[in-house]
């Protein structure tokens, strides 16, 4: 009897007053001696900073919790060792101590979501608050919350949004203040794509054997030891730099298809560069679109990094070839062979009458 009254007790004041039930999962009643340890941890939580909104332990049902599709309650909805799972509306916050939180397809919490020893899972659902999980002093803090749905969707668009704009600030930079040594890169790559590719390759197994051939050499001298840790800084930031450069020029490269012409060679530049990356970028975008399907997320993160994987590889040998833009590579014109039996020809090729030059007429020979 005792247990029954305990448990409407809580359902009452989760509700708020509603008169709304919320569907509870039958859990063995907690011994005196397991609510006043709740009890005194939940005070040691409220009293630090990040714990003040918390309510006070009376407010806190103990078990799971679950807010049925359709229901809407008002907050703050509170369970203790136990899970809080809203399925309908809950209009305030919602707390769980030493339990998750889950906010399933359809489950709204206008309030913010906070899981204490546990963590907060939104499985298609809407928080409009914020979402913390954490942990109660001395202890490890919980894991982050999985985004899935919508979320899920969102969060990638997102990070494709801002690695493209990344993208774009880092080019113009470039182009800026070394718009020749990409334009050198860039006609390495047009014209000896293949070549590029295989460089790069190469040029990306070499990277650590180089490396360690580095201080190993710097380091049979004892000024040379001294000297690894500036060169493997220097090391590394000329390989990212020679990196940085091949993929804008791989970029460059895959907008000039639609950029012939521009006013000047930095705006060509620039628009051949914003057009790449779009180009580029597409296959990320349908990955970020199809994150909730696990076979087309699957194929098109695959398609998305072998292209990107390509062009990054090409753009890297390229940079090498060119040795950072400042070297030009040659390369041989086709040219046709001219026969010079054509030239010997009285009749011109533009068009003007040849006449024969005359001859010397001997004395006395009529003409």
């Amino acid at each position: 009897m005792r247990r029954h009254v305990m448990v409407a007790a809580a359902t009452l004041l989760a509700l708020g007053g509603q008169g709304q039930l919320l569907a509870q999962v039958p859990a063995a009643t907690p011994s005196p001696a397991a609510r006043d340890s709740f009890a005194q941890a939940l005070d040691r939580e409220r009293a630090t900073p990040a714990g003040r909104s918390l309510p006070k332990a009376d407010r806190f049902s103990w078990g799971d919790l679950s807010i049925p599709a359709g229901a809407s309650v008002d907050g703050p909805v509170a369970a203790a060792h136990g899970t809080v799972d809203v399925r309908g509306q809950v209009n305030g916050d919602v707390f769980a101590f030493g339990g998750d939180v889950v906010v399933h397809a359809g489950g709204v919490v206008t309030g913010s979501a906070r899981a204490i020893q546990g963590k907060v899972v939104i499985e298609g659902g809407h928080v409009g608050g914020e979402m913390n999980a954490s942990a109660p002093l001395g202890q490890r803090a919980a894991v982050a919350p999985a985004r899935t749905g919508s979320a899920a969707v969102r969060h990638a668009l997102q990070l494709a949004a801002a690695w493209f704009v990344i993208v774009l600030l880092v080019g113009f930079g470039v182009i800026v203040f070394s718009g020749a040594q990409l334009e050198g890169v860039v006609q390495t790559l047009e014209h000896r794509f293949t070549t590029a590719l295989i460089v790069g390759i190469a040029g990306q197994l070499a990277v650590l054997p180089v490396l360690a051939l580095l201080c190993v050499g710097l380091a049979l001298t004892l000024v040379g030891i001294l000297l690894v840790p500036f060169a493997i800084v220097a090391y590394v930031l000329a390989v990212a730099g020679l990196v940085t450069l091949g993929a804008l020029a791989a970029a460059t490269v895959a907008g000039h298809a639609v950029v012939r012409v521009g006013p000047n060679v930095r705006v060509r530049a620039l628009r051949s560069l914003v057009l790449g990356t779009v180009f580029l970028a597409l296959p990320w975008v349908a990955t970020a679109l199809l994150v909730n399907t696990s076979w087309a997320e699957m194929i098109a993160r695959l398609v998305a990094v072998v292209l990107t994987w390509v062009a990054a590889s090409a753009g890297f040998g390229a940079a090498l070839m060119a040795r950072g833009g400042v070297h030009r590579v040659h390369v041989r014109m086709a040219t046709s062979e001219v026969s010079s039996a054509g030239w010997q020809t009285p009749t011109p090729i533009g068009g003007i009458i040849a006449a024969r030059r005359p001859s010397a007429t001997p004395t006395g020979t009529p003409r």
